[in-house]
This record gives C-alpha cells, sequence and structure tokens, in this order.
C-alpha cells in the first residue's frame, strides 16, 4: 500500500512541515490553484504507497504518478518528518508510515472498541485456537472490519482491516439480525442482495436467526466462505444500540459442538463485559 503528500515553495522558502502552526501562514499566501494541486499530489503519493506491496523509490513514485521528482522528493521529505512516510535510508525506498495507519485507525474504529476489546479476544484466541475479529456497523446495510487476533496455528485465517460486508453476510451478519429484530419485509430485501459461498434459503435463514436469539450467538457453516465456520456476537453501546459484531473463526474441519459451544459461551461473556463501556459515537 502507498500514499503521499506534497508542498511547493512559497517565496523560495523551505517546504514546511504538514499540519503545523509554522505552515499556516504560507498556505495561505500560495494561490488557491498552487494549494489545490500540492494537496492533489500529497493524496496521491499517499494513496500510491498505500496500495504499493513492497517500498518505493522517488523516481519509481515520480513516475508512476507523472510527477516532477523534484516536487516528489520534497513531498516525500515533508511526509518522512510528519511520520507519515518512512524511509530506509540504505535502500532509499519509501513506505506508507504510522501517521497514516493511525488515522485511518481513527476513522475505521472511532469508539475505539479494539483497543477496548482487545485482550479479551486475544485470551479467546489463544485458548481455543481461533481467528477473532471485530466488526463495526458503519450504516444500516453495511459492516466493516475494524480490528482482528491471529490465533498462534500453523494454518490460519486472516482477513483485512476495513475490509466491509453486508450487514446481514455471515455469523455477524445473523447476530445483528437477530439483535436488530428486523422487520419479515426488510430482512427479505437486503437477503436477497445477498451471494453466498454454498447457498442458503430466506426460510434456512431466519430459522437460524431464532436459534441466534435463543443461544445468544449466531453460526455461520460454509455459507460465507467453504471450509470456514463463524461464531458470532452482536454487542450494543452504553447507549443500546447495536454498534458491533464479535466473530471467531475456525476452520471447518476443526469444528466440533464443544468447541462452537465453548467459543460461543466465552463470546457471550465479552458481550455482556462490553456493552457498559463502549462508547457512543
Amino acid at each position: 500500500m502507498t500514499a503521499s503528500v506534497s508542498r511547493s515553495r512559497a517565496n523560495g522558502a523551505q517546504p514546511s512541515e504538514l499540519a503545523t502552526d509554522s505552515n499556516v501562514s504560507l498556505l495561505a499566501e500560495e494561490p488557491n490553484a498552487q494549494r489545490t494541486g500540492a494537496v492533489s499530489m500529497t493524496l496521491a503519493i499517499l494513496r500510491l504507497l498505500a496500495a504499493a506491496r513492497f517500498p518505493m523509490g522517488v523516481n519509481a513514485i515520480a513516475r508512476e504518478l507523472s510527477l516532477p521528482p523534484s516536487s516528489c522528493f520534497r513531498i516525500l521529505k515533508q511526509l518522512q518528518n510528519e511520520d507519515f512516510a518512512d524511509f530506509d535510508p540504505e535502500l532509499k525506498l519509501y513506505s506508507l508510515g504510522n501517521g497514516a495507519i493511525a488515522i485511518a485507525q481513527g476513522a475505521l474504529d472511532p469508539a475505539k472498541a479494539f483497543t477496548l476489546l482487545r485482550r479479551r479476544m486475544e485470551q479467546i484466541s489463544i485458548e481455543h485456537s481461533v481467528t477473532l475479529c471485530l466488526w463495526r456497523r458503519i450504516s444500516d446495510s453495511r459492516i466493516s472490519l475494524t480490528g482482528s487476533v491471529q490465533c498462534n496455528s500453523r494454518m490460519r485465517i486472516q482477513m483485512s482491516i476495513g475490509q466491509r460486508l453486508p450487514i446481514l453476510m455471515g455469523a455477524v451478519g445473523r447476530a445483528i439480525a437477530a439483535e436488530l429484530d428486523m422487520p419479515e419485509r426488510e430482512l427479505k430485501r437486503e437477503f436477497d442482495l445477498l451471494r453466498w459461498k454454498v447457498p442458503i434459503s430466506f426460510d434456512e435463514y431466519c430459522a437460524q436467526l431464532a436459534d441466534a436469539r435463543t443461544r445468544g450467538y449466531a453460526i455461520d457453516r460454509n455459507n460465507f466462505a467453504k471450509g470456514v465456520t463463524t461464531v458470532s456476537v452482536a454487542i450494543r453501546d452504553m447507549n443500546g444500540t447495536v454498534s458491533h459484531g464479535l466473530s471467531g473463526i475456525m476452520f471447518s474441519d476443526e469444528d466440533d459442538h464443544a468447541k462452537v459451544e465453548a467459543v460461543g459461551s466465552d463470546l457471550l461473556k465479552v458481550k455482556r463485559w462490553a456493552c457498559s463501556r463502549l462508547l457512543t459515537v
């Protein structure tokens, strides 16, 4: 992944650091077109660094984005100074810095739910050898992965932070739908938009929601992903709003009734603990 920012010189001054009081007056003196161009170049560099599989040099970045190498270099140095870009002095290569990652994490998890739940997620992951994923409800129709904890097994399941899914998808979707108790017409409309690896009928889905309400957690076996079993709970924040979902993910050949039940029971404990502590955003 890659991303970058760029600023041009004003009246022969050295490029000022980003997001500091010292560059406010310089920005005010720049023509609007010049300021817009600098912002566009910076964002283009940051996006490139975020998407790149490997670190990149100045000339490679400039070629990819059709930027003047001198402007690209100045922007990268500013980004490096502000921790938005990391620089390897031996290889002369740039990669995305922690400053950009911190901003992205703030957008992905404004309630800092992952920070709140991480230690308990790690305990469950270690005890049951499962991957734990925390999902945030970002709209009435979508959820986004805000954090995950990998198990220590040689074979493990990994998902991308920031990944988005339809709100009814998988075990976490079933858990959220069961908690929301959605009207059947609305439920059917959203369900018809889903694409499963192993298809499931609407009647089967509704029956599984009823099971989830009874036991407190939902289960997906192979429907979302072949060979994968997921156990999930929905979590309410301090105001009682269904804001998050928490999932334990395992390979289906490791899925026995006792393990699924144990993971579900531990997820329920986290759910009950979190509901009085999870901030409303």
